[in-house]
């Protein structure tokens, strides 16, 4: 088949898509994010995961969130990366263990 003969059949899909969808706003989010070709890459590894570090990532991403300047990042000569917040740092102090990290917070 040639594009030409798929497009009425694309078409439908697509007018179908939206006219059924439950909620509209995440649709467009939806063709937002597929524009973002390099976003792509990044949630496919960050899917690929562990449930563990992917807990504290979005953890740490949602301490972070109404901040994002202040986040710092430093990389040992080890490869050990570390990301830093001031929100996270206020949360240890809150939790009464600055000292201790818990393996995920969600």
């Amino acid at each position: 088949m040639t594009d030409r003969l798929d497009e009425p059949h694309l078409a439908g899909v697509l007018k179908r898509l939206i006219e059924e969808c439950a909620h509209p706003a995440r649709l467009i989010e939806l063709f937002y994010w597929s524009a973002e070709h390099e976003l792509a890459e990044v949630m496919r590894q960050y899917i690929a995961l562990s449930a563990d570090v992917r807990a504290a990532l979005h953890a740490f991403l949602m301490l972070a969130k109404d901040a994002p300047g202040s986040v710092t990042v430093r990389i040992a000569a080890n490869g050990e990366l570390t990301f830093s917040s001031p929100a996270v740092v206020e949360l240890a102090r809150k939790l009464g263990t600055a000292d201790e990290r818990p393996p995920f917070l969600h």
